[in-house]
C-alpha cells in the first residue's frame, strides 16, 4: 500500500525529560522538541534578542557608505528580485531610507522582459536618474561581472543576499551575505529580507528599536515565510515576534491583504502566510510586474490599497489556472519520453510561462521524489529554467558541474535557476544526469517519513494539540509534528463526493479517532471495515457544528504487520 519508509526518530529519555523540567511542557511536546535544535530560542520580542547586526562581514562598510549617501542627498537606487522576499525586501528598505531622508527610488527587473539579476536595461534606466549608489536586495552575490559593469559608470553597489555565493564574491563597497565563507554571523540562514532587517538595525545602531521592530517585521515575518527559510533560531524569533503583531500592523497594503484573504478577524498562522497570503505577492512578479507588491505596500490609501489586493488575487488565480496546464503538459512530456527513469528530470518545451515553472517543477518533485529542472524554450533560442530537489542533492552544486554548460545559474541546494542555450539542452540533461549517477543512490529515491512520536490512546485528545502550540511556528526547519497510531481498528471508511479525499474512523482502546486523507481515495478500494492499521499524519483540532474533535491529516497508512 505504501512506498514510504517510516522513520520514527530515536529518543534520548533523559533529554526529554530535561526538556519537559526546563519548560514545563507534556512529555509529548517534549518528545517532539527534543529533536528540533534551537527552536524556542529567542521566543521574546526585544532587540537584544537579536544577534548583533555587526558581526556581518562588511556590515560596517555598508552603514557607512549609506550614512554618507544619505547625508550629502545622494542618489539611491534600491534593486530587488521580484519575489515576495524581493519585495518585502524592497519595501523595507525604501521606508527606512524614506524616513532617514534619503533620496531614494527603488527598481525592481521584470520577469519577463529582463530576468533576474542585473542587466543593461535597468542599468541604463538607473543611470539616468543619477543614481550614484545602488543596493541590492535579495539578489547580487553571484553577478560579478554585472557589478563590474556597473562600477565602470562611477556608480557604488552595496549587495545584500542570502543565496550561496561562487567562488568569487562581486568587487564592490560591502557584500552583506552570511552565507559567505569568511562571514562569522552565527546564524546563515536569513531570508533576503531577513539580511535587510539586520542592516537596518545596524544603520539604527539601537536608536529606534521598538519602533522598527513594529514597522518592519510584518513584512521580515511575510517574506521569511513565503521564501521557505528554515523557522530556528533567528528565523523562529522574527517570524514569531511578526506573527504576534501582524493584525497590529498599520500598513494598508497589509491590512487590505488580510481583508482580501478573510483574516482580518481571525489568526494568521505562518501556514496561512506561506500557502494563501504569500502567493497572492508572489503571482505579481510571477506573470506581470512585482512593482504592484511594492505599491501594495507603500500605498497611502486604503481604497487603492484594497484595490491593488483585489488586482493580485486576480492574478494569482490566473497563476493557479496556468500551473495546472503547464503541470497536465509536463506529465505528459515526461512519460511519453520516460524521463522520470532519470535522476534528474529535465522537461522542456515552448509556450511555458517562465514565472510559474518553479512551482510546476516542485509538483513534479514531490510526484516523483526525484529532481526535476523545467525549461522555457524562447523563440531566440535563449532558455530560462527552474528546479526543485530532495534532500540528498544539492541542486546549486550539480548546476556548479554543468556550468560550463549554463549562460548563468544561482539559488540554494533545494531550488535554482538557470539560463541555457536551446541547442545545449539535451547536453546539460545527460551532464547533470551523469554528476547525479555520481553521487546518488538507489535508496536516495525512496521517499521518507520522519515520525516525532508514537500517540497511544491516552493522547488522541484536543490537550495534546494545545500543548503542541507551544512549538509553532511551524514551518521550513520546524515541520509540523509528524505522529503514529498503531493497531487501530478501522471502523468507518469512506471517499469523499468528489471522489478524491479518503475518510475513515479509526478506534483504538475504546478512543475514537477522525482521518482525512487529501487526495488519497485511491487507497479505498485497498482497505476494508475492521482491517487492524498503523497510520501516520499530522494532528489538528477540527470544530463542526459546536462540536471539537481531533483529528488526523493522513500522509500514510499501511495494514499493521503482527
Amino acid at each position: 500500500m505504501s512506498n514510504r519508509q517510516w522513520i520514527l526518530k530515536e529518543k534520548n529519555s533523559a533529554e526529554v525529560q530535561r526538556l519537559m523540567d526546563k519548560y514545563n511542557i507534556s512529555k509529548i511536546c517534549a518528545s517532539v522538541l527534543s529533536n528540533r535544535k534551537q527552536v524556542l530560542e529567542g521566543d521574546s520580542i526585544g532587540s537584544n534578542s537579536f544577534y548583533d547586526s555587526f558581526l556581518i562581514k562588511d556590515m560596517n562598510l555598508a552603514v557607512d557608505r549609506i550614512k554618507s549617501a544619505i547625508a550629502t542627498k545622494e542618489k539611491i537606487t534600491i534593486y530587488g528580485d521580484f519575489d515576495a522576499d524581493g519585495v518585502t525586501s524592497t519595501t523595507i528598505l525604501y521606508m527606512y531610507l524614506k524616513d532617514c531622508g534619503a533620496d531614494v527610488e527603488y527598481y525592481i527587473p521584470d520577469r519577463m522582459e529582463e530576468g533576474y539579476g542585473i542587466n543593461e536595461t535597468a542599468l541604463q534606466t538607473i543611470q539616468q536618474n543619477g543614481t550614484t549608489l545602488i543596493i541590492t536586495v535579495d539578489t547580487g552575490i553571484t553577478a560579478v561581472e554585472d557589478i563590474n559593469a556597473v562600477k565602470q559608470h562611477g556608480i557604488d553597489v552595496i549587495v545584500t543576499d542570502h543565496h550561496e555565493p561562487k567562488d568569487v564574491i562581486p568587487d564592490c563597497v560591502a557584500v552583506i551575505d552570511p552565507k559567505r565563507e569568511d562571514c562569522e554571523y552565527p546564524y546563515k540562514e536569513l531570508a533576503g529580507v531577513g539580511v535587510v532587517f539586520k542592516l537596518i538595525q545596524a544603520l539604527d545602531n539601537g536608536e529606534h528599536a521598538v519602533e522598527i521592530i513594529k514597522k518592519f517585521l510584518p513584512f521580515v515575518c511575510l517574506g521569511t515565510i513565503a521564501d521557505v527559510a528554515p523557522l530556528t533560531d533567528e528565523n523562529r524569533l522574527l517570524v514569531k515576534s511578526g506573527l504576534q503583531i501582524f493584525h497590529k500592523s498599520e500598513n494598508y497594503g497589509i491590512q487590505a491583504l488580510l481583508r482580501s484573504t478573510g483574516f482580518d478577524n481571525r489568526k494568521v498562522t505562518a501556514g496561512n502566510i506561506g500557502f494563501v497570503i504569500a502567493p497572492r505577492i508572489n503571482a505579481s512578479g510571477r506573470l506581470g510586474s512585482a512593482k504592484k507588491g511594492v505599491e501594495l505596500f507603500l500605498c497611502d490609501d486604503p481604497a487603492k490599497a484594497d484595490e491593488i489586493a483585489t488586482d493580485l488575487a486576480n492574478e494569482n488565480k490566473n497563476r493557479q489556472k496556468m500551473e495546472q496546464e503547464i503541470y497536465s503538459q509536463a506529465l505528459k512530456i515526461i512519460e511519453e519520453n520516460k524521463l522520470n527513469e532519470n535522476k534528474v528530470i529535465v522537461v522542456a518545451s515552448k509556450g511555458w510561462h517562465q514565472g510559474i515553472i518553479g512551482i510546476v517543477s516542485s509538483k513534479i518533485t514531490e510526484k516523483y521524489y526525484k529532481p526535476s529542472i523545467l525549461i522555457t524554450i524562447n523563440e531566440n533560442g535563449v532558455c530560462k529554467g527552474s528546479g526543485r530537489s530532495i534532500s540528498s542533492f544539492s541542486l546549486f552544486e550539480a548546476l556548479s558541474h554543468a556550468s560550463p554548460l549554463l549562460q548563468k545559474f544561482g539559488g540554494h541546494s533545494l531550488a535554482a535557476g538557470l539560463t541555457v542555450e536551446e541547442d545545449k539542452i539535451d547536453e546539460f540533461s545527460m551532464a547533470i544526469n551523469a554528476y547525479a549517477d555520481s553521487v546518488m543512490h538507489d535508496n536516495d529515491f525512496t521517499p521518507q517519513i520522519f515520525i516525532d512520536d508514537v500517540l497511544y490512546s491516552e493522547n488522541l485528545n484536543t490537550d495534546t494539540v494545545s500543548q503542541l502550540k507551544l512549538l509553532e511556528p511551524f514551518g521550513m526547519g520546524n515541520p509540523v509534528p509528524v505522529f503514529m497510531v498503531e493497531k487501530a481498528k478501522i471502523k468507518l471508511i469512506n471517499i469523499s463526493y468528489d471522489k478524491k479525499h479518503l475518510r475513515l474512523q479509526l478506534v483504538k482502546n475504546g478512543m475514537y479517532l477522525d482521518v482525512i486523507g487529501f487526495n488519497m481515495a485511491s487507497y479505498y478500494e485497498q482497505l476494508k471495515q475492521k482491517m487492524i492499521v498503523d497510520v501516520v499524519g499530522t494532528i489538528s483540532i477540527n470544530e463542526y457544528a459546536g462540536i471539537t474533535k481531533l483529528q488526523l491529516l493522513l500522509k500514510d497508512i499501511r495494514p499493521h504487520q503482527f
